[in-house]
Formats: C-alpha cells, structure tokens, sequence
C-alpha cells in the first residue's frame, strides 16, 4: 500500500476559544526556524507549565521540611611528639637539606619521609580512627544501632561511616575529624568519643622500645624482689639460730672474755693456794674458792670450746654463751660473710632494677602516643543540611527543564508521520504493554 502525501498526526485542540487565540497567540514559525518553533511550542503548553512549577513547590517544600535536619561538629588534633618521633623528624629535616631544598625534595613536592617510604603518624592515626574496634566501641558507647535504626553492627558501621569525615593536612600534620548527626551535642559528644578511643586504642598498640623494656624491667623486679626477700630470709634465720649480728666484733668480744676469765681462774688458783697452806679443804673459804675456780674453767672452756664441739651450751653447767666458741666462728663466720654477701648483692640488684623500671617508665609515658587536641568539639548553631532552598530551587529549576523537554518532545513525535516504521515499533509495543497490564488486572479483579 502506498502513503499518497505525508501524513501528519493533527495537533491538540487549542486550550481557548479560537478568536482569542488567532488575536493573542503568536502565528506559527517557519518550518525552518527550530529555536522559534521550540519557543511557540513552550508558550503554546504554558498553562501545563505553570502547573508543573507550582505543584513542584509544593512537593519541594514539603520534601524540604520533611528531611530531618544534620549538624556538623569537627574536632581537630595533632599527633603527640615523642622522643622517636622528634628524632626521625629531625633526620628527615636534615636528609631534606641534604637533597637541596627545605621546603621540597628534589623539587618535585616530596620530602624525604615519603621518599624513604617512612609511616606518618598522622596516617597511623586515620587507619585507627577508621578501624572497626573503634566504631564498635562507638556503636556500644553511643547506642548507634538504636539511633540509626540499624539492627547489625555491619550496617552500623556503614551509617556511622557515612557521617564521619577525616582529612589529614600533609604539610602541617594537622588532623580534622567531622561528625554528622542529627542532634548538635550528640555530633560534638561522637567527635570528641573519637579522639578518647584514639588514644586509649593507641596505648593499647603501642610497641616502643621504651614499652618492652618496661615489660622486661617489671618481670626482673619481680624477680629480684623474691631473691632479696629469700637472701635476707637465710641471712636473718642463720644469724638467730646461731646469736651471730657482726662476727668480726664478736670475736673480738669472745677473746676478750676469754682473756678475761683466765685472769680470774689464775687469780684464783694463786689465792688457793695461800688458803691451803692456812687452813684445811674442809674449810668453807677452801670449799668456795674451789667451786668457783670450777665454774670458771667450765665457762671458759664453753666459751673457748672443742675442735669436735658443735654445741654452745655445757650441759654439766647449764651455762650457754652469749657468743658462739672460738673454734667454731670462723666457720661460722665463713657462712655469715656468704648469707651477708647474698644479701647485699640482691639488694644492689633489687635496687638497680628498680631505679632502671622507674625511668622505664618515663620514658614510656613520653613515647605514648597521646594527641594533642587543638579544637574540641562543640555543638554546631546552625544546622549543615538539608539546604532546603536549595532543594526547592534545584527541584524546580529540573522539574520545569523535564517539563519544556517533554513538550517538545511531543510535539516532535506528532510531527512524525504515522506510516514511519519508529513509530509503528512504538504503537505496537505500546499494544503489547497494554494488553499486558489487562490481563494482569483482570487476574487480580
């Protein structure tokens, strides 16, 4: 069958009576003039875009207020100086001068730390602030899964992800951490939660040099202090067992007691002597002078004592000696000198280990990567989002540019002829779409 002409679809029937529209509309453009016919098509739908713009608005503003509203808080912080720290920086410094610039290495806007491939602590310190033990311990602190209307740690941490920025400034190592929330203080109490679970993260990971030698230290003084305490233990039960305190001293104390009980039985033996050629043994003075020239040779020989005698005590007597005899304090004063000497190493030791945990410690506590807060977070005035005349201006502004393509496209597509095969294709697709949705409402009716 042949098409006789070029067939054309009619176009709607004008929205106003036809005088008024032959006196106020415009008369149609050239068919070659494309920007004007697009123009007298746009005034043509007016009214159909006016309907648009308003209902638009309405959509709009109400959207707007709808979105609850967000607030931003950022805390900002350095790194913590240590020792290390001040140490590879003051290389690097010096590395940079080397290659020829102190602001830039080699010229290319690289310093020395990232030539050498050196970690940055403000990088040490993003990774933490992003890793999952810190988000947990958010999430459990803040009750985050209840807030968010999360019922998974995992989507917890993907919402609670989204409202946290970090930015890190290279140059002055400066960290900036922002967090989104839909209450000011909450958003300041989360900012400020996450430089808190820095540093007691960082403790935590914290693998100095300084820390492993505290370690080492404080295992060494536990040591020590168990050997002192069994060192003065055998000391103080050897010295009570054998009444010893200073066997120097008490030597000389035995000999000297010695000496002196031999001048009185030797005084006495001469003064015996006179009274027997006076009177008889019988005689009273005879008797006690007698007895007690025997009670001197017993103390005296207790005191002096035997090669073979381990005892301090003379059981004919009952007398025991204050010191120990004079032939077993060399041997015990050799033990002595031993448990003496244990002694005091242990306690040199005991000392020198604790003196050395203590400044273990220290140095710890100066290499412990603690940050230094420049900025803490407080409760933002004004809310960060939505912009909401930004939203109606943006929503209008697109919503009225669909509405001009839709018009002109429609008008194009009128203007295709009815026999032309795009749009037979469409016709038919349409067709079947309809028949379609038919069926399926006749299946559910």
């Amino acid at each position: 069958m042949e098409a006789r002409g070029q067939a054309t679809v009619p176009i709607y029937a004008p929205s106003i009576h036809p005088e008024l529209e032959k006196r106020y509309s415009p008369p149609a453009p050239e068919p070659d003039d494309r920007k004007g016919e697009k123009l007298w098509v746009l005034w043509r739908s007016r009214r159909f875009l006016w309907g648009v713009i308003w209902k638009t608005l309405i959509a709009s503003v109400a959207l707007a207020f709808l979105i609850p509203p967000h607030f931003k808080s950022a805390v900002r912080f350095v790194p913590g100086e240590n020792s290390s720290t001040n140490g590879s920086s003051s290389m690097m410094g010096l590395m940079s001068k080397a290659l020829g610039n102190e602001n830039s290495s080699m010229g290319f806007g690289l310093d020395a730390a990232s030539l050498l491939g050196a970690k940055t602590p403000g990088a040490f310190y993003v990774e933490v602030l992003k890793s999952r033990t810190v988000q947990d311990r958010l999430i459990n602190r803040f009750d985050l899964r209840a807030r968010y209307g999360k019922s998974t740690y995992f989507e917890a941490r993907k919402k609670l992800a989204r409202f946290t920025d970090i930015e890190e400034d290279k140059k002055s190592g400066v960290i900036t951490l922002t967090v989104t929330d839909y209450e000011p203080k909450m958003a300041a109490q989360i900012a400020n939660a996450y430089v808190d679970e820095l540093n007691r993260l960082a403790v935590d990971l914290n693998t100095s040099s300084a820390h492993r030698e505290r370690q080492f230290l404080e295992e060494r003084l536990a040591t020590a202090k168990q050997d002192l305490a069994r060192a003065s233990a055998a000391l103080s039960q050897f010295t009570t067992k054998n009444s010893m305190v200073d066997p120097q001293n008490e030597g000389r104390a035995v000999m000297d007691a010695a000496a002196r009980m031999q001048g009185e039985l030797i005084a006495s033996e001469t003064e015996l002597k006179g009274l027997q050629q006076i009177y008889s043994d019988d005689n009273v003075r005879v008797r006690t002078l007698k007895a007690r020239m025997a009670e001197l040779r017993s103390q005296l020989t207790t005191l002096v004592g035997q090669k073979d005698d381990v005892t301090e005590q003379n059981p004919a007597s009952g007398w025991s000696a204050p010191y120990p005899s004079m032939h077993t304090l060399p041997g015990l004063g050799s033990r002595y000198a031993d448990l003496y000497r244990e002694a005091k190493i242990q306690e040199a030791v005991y000392a020198f280990v604790t003196q050395q945990f203590e400044m273990a410690k220290i140095q710890e506590a100066k290499e412990i990567p603690i940050v230094r807060v420049m900025d803490a977070g407080v409760a933002p005035e004004k809310r960060s989002s939505p912009v909401r005349g930004l939203i109606v201006g943006g929503s209008i502004f697109g919503a009225f540019l669909l509405a001009c393509l839709w018009v002109v496209g429609k008008y194009r597509w009128q203007q295709v002829p009815a026999d032309d095969s795009y749009r037979l294709l469409a016709a038919d697709v349409a067709g079947e779409f309809r028949s379609v949705f038919a069926k399926l409402r006749r299946r559910i009716s």
